[in-house]
């Protein structure tokens, strides 16, 4: 969403100065209440008295955080846990109980009064920027579905914001947007339902909100009211949290996808310079080649998913040098759009048969090229996917990871660089296909795989190497870091909860690290981390084994 940056300050500035406002005048109406709590008797109804005062520590806690008061928030929500586990007991809190509880609360005014004097407004300014977590809000106002998913979320990586009310959503989302929003729409206590809400708010943005909807209910009525506000995703409750992180982490890939690559050859710099600021300003990736005879070194440094390619050039013609990049099968799938000024149809149709796949003809409006260029370049995307990853994770298939592998072992020798392999593999999975089935198997490598592309850096590459079987490839990382990282992630993903007919279970993987070194194959850097792997197995699973230099001669012994 895009906004004037000097009135977006005035705004924040606003907001922050009514909610101080608002704390004004709540903290003495908290502290007229929680005086209340020193004269409760067992013959009261202590517990209705209770709750409205939850309700309102609850609602700090959730909002203090947002407007700068971080400590203000903590201690309301200790408040509140404290006041939650009070009305769930069989008798009122002792004396020592209710004063560390007042003890607190002289905190919380203090932290306000604090607050109030030092608030800097400078430090709430909108960052417009990804953070390294995608931030999600949830708006559920069942404790318990939102303490699991807060929990499940945050184990993939996600940051995680969760709110009961529609006030506190609609307060947040005016300081700060997120990634994506998970909604109940269904708010017993509420005058409108999480629908009506978000379709208002939608109205307001210059580019919609993700929306995942959760509800009880199934029916077709309920589909098309969330189709209707724009929702990308149904979850009827029980939730399966594997499914709803699954979805969450597709929408966002789409968000965060990688700026398309387009490689413009022609010999005119300044007709291919406008075409490169004109690409560049849809928010396209390009690059500028003027000596065909670089053409290959282009390919592979850039990588691009279409190439712009002028006809008419000196030395070698437009496709000329479109059947030369078609010599190599790298290539063969990358979509070639001629433009040139030639308008007959025939030569263009000759252009055509010698390797490339559309003709633009110049002149050519901004708009028109921008559209052309990116129709390419999405569907040439599209179908390489389909033709180098696997259909249940979105990873690279078995030849694909091993064949990156080999490109980064040559830049790993070329750069001096250390790079690390990893091989990994969920263990007993066989017990989870024949107790839950093949279904929720499915799930679970599907767990692993979003885990992974989640917590594992944007440079490292990850294949599914065969059934329950992971590859990664870690560049610039040697076996201490790598085993740090593997680490992290062999814990994330043994905390995850899988479900299956109401019956809750955790998997464990156990994973091999080996670091390559000068002149290794690409086999033999696999063959140690898969031993290194089964040394792990061996020591009794969920465990990350470094493979040892020791049983380098040994194992070479074996290869072929």
């Amino acid at each position: 969403m895009t906004a004037d940056p000097s009135k977006l300050e005035q705004q924040l500035a606003e907001l922050h100065y009514q909610y101080m406002e608002r704390l004004k005048a709540d903290i003495p109406v908290l502290v007229s209440e929680v005086g209340l709590l020193a004269n409760l008797s067992a013959q009261s109804d202590w517990r209705s008295l209770m709750l409205p005062l939850k309700h309102k520590f609850h609602t700090l806690a959730g909002s203090a955080g947002t407007f700068g008061l971080p400590h203000l928030g903590t201690l309301a929500k200790k408040l509140e846990l404290q006041l939650k586990d009070w009305m769930s007991a069989e008798s009122l809190p002792d004396l020592s109980e209710m004063s560390s509880f007042m003890a607190i609360f002289q905190q919380v005014q203090y932290a306000h009064q604090s607050g109030h004097q030092m608030m800097n407004l400078a430090s709430s300014k909108l960052d417009l920027k990804h953070d390294q977590k995608a931030l999600i809000y949830v708006l559920e106002d069942d404790e318990d579905t939102a303490q699991h998913l807060t929990l499940t979320l945050a184990t993939f990586g996600y940051q995680i914001q969760s709110f009961r009310r529609i006030a506190e959503l609609d307060m947040a989302l005016k300081v700060k947007l997120p990634e994506a929003l998970i909604l109940d729409i269904s708010l017993p206590d509420e005058e409108q339902t999480g629908l009506d809400y978000i379709a208002a708010f939608q109205q307001t943005l210059d580019e919609s909100l993700p929306v995942l909807v959760l509800t009880s209910h199934n029916s077709f009525e309920h589909h098309l009211q969330a189709v209707r506000i724009g929702a990308q995703g149904y979850f009827v409750k029980p939730l399966n949290t594997t499914a709803l992180e699954a979805r969450l982490q597709r929408l966002l890939a789409v968000r965060r996808r990688e700026a398309f690559r387009v490689l413009i050859v022609d010999d005119d710099q300044l007709l291919a310079e406008h075409y490169a600021l004109v690409l560049q300003g849809a928010g396209l990736r390009s690059e500028l080649l003027l000596d065909p005879s670089q053409i290959y070194e282009g390919l592979s440094r850039f990588r691009p998913d279409v190439i712009l390619l002028d006809v008419l050039m000196p030395d070698c013609s437009g496709p000329e040098l479109a059947q030369l990049i078609r010599l190599q099968d790298e290539w063969l799938s990358v979509p070639i759009i001629y433009l040139s000024s030639e308008t007959d149809g025939e030569r263009q149709l000759a252009a055509l048969v010698k390797g490339g796949d559309d003709f633009l003809t110049k002149p050519i409006t901004d708009t028109e090229l921008v559209v052309a260029v990116f129709a390419r370049a999405q569907r040439a995307r599209q179908l390489a996917d389909m033709m180098t990853k696997d259909s249940l994770t979105g990873l690279l298939q078995h030849a694909r990871v091993k064949e990156r592998l080999s490109h980064e072992l040559q830049r790993s020798e070329r750069t001096g660089e250390p790079l690390s392999v990893v091989m990994l593999d969920i263990d007993q999975f066989k017990k989870v296909n024949d107790q839950y089935g093949h279904l929720i198997g499915d799930q679970v490598i599907s767990s692993l795989a979003n885990l992974l592309k989640q917590q594992l850096r944007k440079t490292d590459i990850i294949g599914r190497y065969g059934g329950e079987e992971f590859l990664l490839i870690l560049p610039d990382c040697n076996q201490q870091q790598a085993l740090g990282l593997i680490e992290q992630l062999r814990q994330s993903f043994a905390s995850l909860p899988f479900s299956f007919d109401y019956h809750h279970f955790h998997c464990t993987f156990s994973a091999g690290i080996s670091q390559a070194t000068a002149k290794e194959q690409t086999d033999q850097v696999i063959a140690k981390a898969d031993k290194a792997l089964y040394a792990a197995k061996d020591a009794g699973r969920n465990k990350t084994h470094l493979f040892q230099s020791a049983e380098y001669s040994s194992l070479m012994a074996c290869q072929p």
